[in-house]
This record gives C-alpha cells, sequence and structure tokens, in this order.
C-alpha cells in the first residue's frame, strides 16, 4: 500500500512539475510576442533572405526556390525564440514573467517597447513604479547577462540558420 502511495505522489508530483514548467515556457514565448522579440528575429530572417539574394544574384535563382525557403521562417522564429527560452530560464522565475507581461501589455510598456522618447508624464510614472518593484529591479540587474546570453545564442542561431540557407540552395544546384 505504500509503495502504490509513494507511486502516486512521484507521479503527481512529476506531472505537476511538468505542467508548471510548460506554462513558464508558454508565458515567455507569450512575453516574446508582447515585447516584440518575435518579430525582431522574423525581421532577422527577412533580412538573411535579402542577403542571400544579393550574394545568389548572379546565379538568377528563381522567385519559386525563394518562396519555397521563405516557408522556413515560422519554424526557424519559433526555433529561436524557444532556444531564448533558455537564456530567461536562469534570471526570472514564473512571477517575474508574469509580472513583465504584465507591464509590457498596458500603454506605458506598449509606449516604452516602441518609443521610450514619446513616454508622456503619467507614463514615465508608471514605468518609474514598475522599475521599482522587485521583477523591475531584477531586470535592471540581470539585463547585461541576459544580453550576453541573447547575443550568443543569437550568433549561433543565424549562424545556423544561414548555412541551413546556403545548403537548401546548393542542393537545388545553386551554389556561390
Amino acid at each position: 500500500m505504500m509503495k502504490k502511495l509513494f507511486i502516486a505522489v512521484f507521479l503527481f508530483t512529476s506531472l505537476a512539475g511538468y505542467s508548471q514548467e510548460k506554462t513558464y515556457h508558454e508565458q515567455v514565448l507569450k512575453y516574446f510576442q508582447v515585447n516584440g522579440t518575435a518579430d525582431q528575429y522574423s525581421n532577422a530572417t527577412n533580412g538573411l533572405f535579402d542577403l542571400l539574394k544579393n550574394q545568389y544574384a548572379s546565379k538568377n535563382v528563381p522567385d519559386a526556390v525563394w518562396n519555397e525557403l521563405k516557408t522556413e521562417t515560422p519554424k526557424q522564429v519559433d526555433r529561436i525564440l524557444n532556444m531564448l527560452v533558455s537564456a530567461y530560464r536562469g534570471s526570472y522565475n514564473q512571477e517575474d514573467i508574469q509580472n513583465m507581461l504584465a507591464f509590457y501589455e498596458t500603454g506605458a510598456g506598449r509606449q516604452m517597447l516602441t518609443d521610450k522618447t514619446a513616454l508622456d508624464y503619467e507614463q514615465q510614472k508608471e514605468v518609474t513604479v514598475f522599475y521599482n518593484t522587485p521583477t523591475g529591479q531584477k531586470i535592471l540587474t540581470v539585463e547585461p547577462d541576459i544580453a550576453q546570453n541573447i547575443g550568443e545564442i543569437s550568433e549561433i542561431w543565424s549562424r545556423d540558420l544561414y548555412r541551413m540557407m546556403v545548403d537548401k540552395l546548393a542542393e537545388k544546384g545553386y551554389t556561390m
């Protein structure tokens, strides 16, 4: 009887941990949508295609091939966003992510992301209040480390993405 109870408790705590982990991951991904990170990497992918088109200009790669390669964009953006969750995991807990989401969904938070210089007086007060919270203070403290981690992850991702696209072009007979 004790063995069954132990197994039941173990399974319950394992599932609860998995559920919390899944929720954390999903919330960070939502945060990346709200704070513009997802758009930033989508734009970076588009920039990569512009670069490749210039590099392959003399190869007369048809638009159909470029369009086919561009279908990779959503999958590759999802890939980098999932990689970036790890950069946040060591610094922010679930409550921090919830607080960040709540702030960046406000008018002041959205304006801050769009153009900090256009914040009105009331929005500036809201921003100050947020950055004086434990989460806001944590953001200010860990920002350099997070930025470095994101930079390293982004570099790996962009290098791998470039190689993948060059390889796909080579498979279709287009080499530099």
